[in-house]
């Protein structure tokens, strides 16, 4: 299959996935019920597997299917934060929006098709040198834990502290030089804060730890 060739069935699945953004946008407007907002989430999640799925070379379904399983918990936890009134589904909001869309660039980065190649190479996947497209399970494994790793750290510590503290260490871990991974982690802290802070008005989690040694 051709590198520039996209099945015919990858594009009804993307088609179909469109659809169902916009019906889950359009139903979320109002007061839905969990179960009719439950509908499109799931119905988008076939489509991008039945989308994916053609396009992804055999050696690097595994990840696909990681990834996956990683927006699946992401549109599980958009579509519980809808049960919350006011301000204080948010910012869960966002997060959770913000790990589809994350989760979808990852997703096209491993298609390795047009617009997939070029997120693949500017996110640093082809960076080893021995197989640059090759995704193991160890990898994702660690992935994962990282991931785990930034909740719990900004649950201890809070968002605008732990925030940078994570984007420095991962991309020195990913051989980054220390003066650039120390750029985009102070850079990372500006935009989180004019962003949340200041445009939002909205005041990010400080942390237990924080909280903690305000009560004392």
């Amino acid at each position: 299959m051709s590198a520039r060739t996209v099945p015919v069935a990858s594009l009804v699945g993307w088609a179909v996935f469109a659809a169902c953004c916009v019906a889950f946008g359009f139903l979320s407007g109002g007061k839905p019920s969990l179960w009719t907002l439950a509908a499109p989430a799931a119905l988008g999640w076939f489509a991008v597997l039945f989308a994916t799925r053609p396009m992804v070379e055999a050696d690097r379904r595994p990840a696909l299917y990681f990834a996956l399983s990683v927006l699946a918990l992401m549109i599980f936890f958009v579509h519980q934060t809808y049960g919350y009134e006011g301000k204080v589904r948010n910012f869960p909001l966002i997060v959770g929006y913000l790990g589809i869309f994350l989760c979808l660039l990852d997703i096209a980065s491993l298609t390795r098709h047009g617009a997939g190649a070029v997120i693949a190479k500017f996110f640093g996947a082809q960076m080893e040198e021995v197989d640059p497209g090759r995704r193991t399970v160890r990898r994702e494994l660690i992935v994962f834990a990282a991931m785990g790793g930034c909740v719990l750290g900004i649950w201890l510590i809070g968002f605008l502290v732990f925030s940078p503290i994570f984007v420095i260490a991962w991309m020195i871990a990913g051989g980054r030089t220390v003066r650039h991974s120390i750029y985009c982690g102070l850079g990372t802290l500006v935009f989180i804060y004019l962003l949340f802070e200041l445009a939002f008005k909205y005041e990010l989690f400080r942390g237990v730890l924080f909280i903690w040694l305000m009560d004392l």
